[in-house]
């Protein structure tokens, strides 16, 4: 295991039964098991030097959807939002800027790619069928299958990662279960994929060993999805290098250490 890359899994903040607790979907550990890694479920208590320690632990940071939403007051709006999440926010905002700071892997799904948007910079539409684009809303049905069935594609953007990827492809079936949507795209970041109704749907940050954002959700069965595949491996690969220079600089440490002694 302890070649394994670790990935730090932030939480949300959620009530169950009067009961505060900490909570991330199933479905996001078991993709990052699938594909190697080593989910580590990170709290929103984690916060400025305790999460930079817990940091130095960890290979890659995986931001995963939830039913919540950004808060508005993040990037400049006034609307009222019924479901948010400060303590999310608060944890993942941290995460973002350590990722950037510390070149460490990580990858944004649904609300975890509005984050990283607003975490840099940018803002989004409350409802993206309100503002002209297709409504992208999940089925109100209990069947996962047709909850997360390919709906839409996306269009692949020239000269990212995605175009090196996929070659010749230029479009990729998706999903779709989001309410919300980028509006102003966050200065550094690079557009991967579009909707065909023109909403961006997944972005990159340039210099960056791994830095990626997607609006579906690739988690769903990602072992039987191509593109999910393709987002996985190379995050978990990111991610292992970044565990092999991780440990060689702890095992290097100490092997000083008993030199001191």
């Amino acid at each position: 295991m302890n070649n394994l890359p670790v990935i730090a899994i932030a939480c949300c903040e959620k009530t169950l039964s009067g009961y505060a607790i900490q909570s991330v979907n199933q479905f996001y550990i078991d993709a990052v098991s699938d594909f190697g890694g080593v989910p580590l479920l990170f709290p929103a208590a984690a916060k400025g030097n305790q999460l930079q320690n817990l940091l130095k632990n960890v290979d890659g940071i995986l931001l995963p959807g939830s039913h919540s939403n950004v808060a508005p007051h993040r990037y400049g709006a006034k609307h009222n939002e019924n479901m948010i999440d400060e303590g999310r926010d608060d944890l993942v905002f941290q995460l973002i800027e350590q990722a950037i700071e510390n070149n460490i892997p990580t990858l944004g799904i649904c609300r975890g790619f509005q984050e990283i948007n607003v975490a840099m910079g940018g803002s989004l539409y409350p409802f993206v069928h309100q503002a002209g684009f297709n409504d992208h809303r999940e089925d109100a049905t209990d069947d996962f299958a047709q909850k997360y069935t390919e709906k839409h594609s996306v269009m692949v953007e020239h000269g990212g990662h995605f175009s090196q990827w996929l070659s010749e492809q230029k479009e990729i079936p998706v999903n779709t279960l989001h309410n919300q949507g980028i509006k102003k795209l966050a200065p550094d970041l690079r557009v991967e994929a579009c909707a065909t109704d023109g909403l961006i749907e997944a972005v990159s940050l340039d210099g960056h060993p791994y830095f990626v954002g997607v609006q579906w959700h690739p988690e769903w069965q990602a072992k039987h999805n191509q593109f999910s595949q393709f987002l996985f491996k190379h995050f978990i690969m990111a991610s292992s290098q970044r565990n092999g220079v991780r440990l060689s600089g702890q095992r290097s440490d100490r092997k000083k250490n008993r030199q001191l002694t």
